[in-house]
């Protein structure tokens, strides 16, 4: 009788963990933790669009001593893809490298406007090595879709909410660079007076 009365009551505290997370995260149609908007830029056509998206992604990959690979183009030259990581940590009992978390950013064009995409968000366990380094332990990962976590799960709901904070950092980021109008040649002027 107390294990049946121990078990509901741990299923009834999940449930309660679960319902107090502050907003839904949204899901695409296979279910998985995505963020994407169209963005509309006036009288900008994909060639600029794609140019500015391709040098913003470079630059991240640049910055970034994390990121191996840079950020691919489709045949179409519509559509630019880049995988993407970041550390999340945790505070109990110090502060230190929980994980890292990766994920799917694709940003495409047409005239006019573009949309990007992020999605794919993956969990990977850090562990310390024997020189004192965290890294990833091979093989052990966990979807963010996931809704419980064994440890922590206070822990697992804010990693789940940082998703959405850096993406929209991300994404305004993304959107000030969309914007930018390309650096042409600057006219001369030259003035031709009679003092000469």
């Amino acid at each position: 009788m107390k294990k049946i009365t121990l078990s509901l009551s741990l299923a009834i505290f999940y449930l309660a963990v679960i319902g107090q997370t502050n907003q839904p995260l949204p899901l695409n149609e296979l279910g998985l933790i995505t963020y994407s908007e169209v963005v509309q830029v006036e009288e900008a056509g994909k060639e600029l669009l794609l140019t500015n998206a391709f040098n913003y992604l470079l630059s991240l990959v640049d910055n970034h001593k994390n990121l191996k690979k840079g950020p691919f183009i489709n045949e179409d030259s519509t559509e630019i893809h880049l995988p993407l990581a970041y550390t999340v940590y945790r505070d109990f009992p110090v502060h230190s490298p929980h994980g890292v978390i990766k994920y799917e950013f694709t940003v495409s064009v047409k005239d006019g406007r573009y949309r990007y995409v992020a999605t794919n968000f993956v969990f990977h366990y850090l562990e310390r090595n024997r020189y004192g380094k965290f890294v990833e332990v091979k093989g052990k990962s966990k979807p963010l879709e996931e809704p419980f976590y064994k440890g922590s799960q206070k822990l697992w709901d804010r990693h789940k909410q940082q998703a959405g904070e850096k993406i929209r950092t991300f994404a305004e980021s993304l959107h000030a660079e969309m914007f930018m109008l390309p650096e042409g040649p600057k006219e001369e002027i030259v003035k031709v007076n009679e003092d000469w």
